[in-house]
């Protein structure tokens, strides 16, 4: 999973103009980890959720499920909730805080949550690449200028 992230790290960078590998040097002692979820059935889901609206606070999640979904994603456009359908043999990959802020907002962090079903327990894998702890996280100064400037604080 590390493995992967850091390939799409190198792209990212390379879709905002940036040598492949300007993001290297965060992860040399980067403090990533894997979480495995299991939803129960719940015979109430409108009564309940799987995990509470939040975004990922990290750089990148790695999202494997199973086919039963319930992932939802807050739609900016209207504020709406929509599902995020599973994908066979696919990983979702969600877009972290500290992305948002190194891209000066190239890249933003999307609110999501899960829902629970009613009639069939439901499993997930996300992998959370995170940087060191020493890290410091701020905008980058390639992508800030006067017409740009840093949106955050270091």
């Amino acid at each position: 999973m590390v493995k992967l992230a850091l390939k799409l790290m190198e792209l990212i960078a390379l879709s905002l103009n940036l040598p492949p590998k300007r993001f290297e040097d965060f992860f040399k002692d980067q403090t990533s980890f894997i979480r495995c979820n299991h939803y129960p059935p719940c015979p109430s889901p409108h009564l309940a959720l799987g995990v509470g609206r939040h975004k990922d606070s990290g750089v990148l999640t790695i999202l494997a499920q199973d086919d039963v979904g319930g992932l939802e994603v807050k739609r900016k456009s209207d504020g709406e909730w929509v599902r995020v359908k599973p994908t066979p043999d696919a990983y979702i990959i969600n877009v972290g805080d500290i992305i948002q802020v190194l891209s000066n907002e190239a890249y933003e962090s999307v609110e999501h949550r899960v829902m629970v079903n009613s009639e069939r327990e439901r499993f997930s894998i996300p992998f959370f690449l995170n940087p060191a702890h020493y890290t410091m996280v701020e905008p980058l100064q390639e992508l800030t200028n006067e017409q740009n400037p840093a949106k955050y604080k270091t």
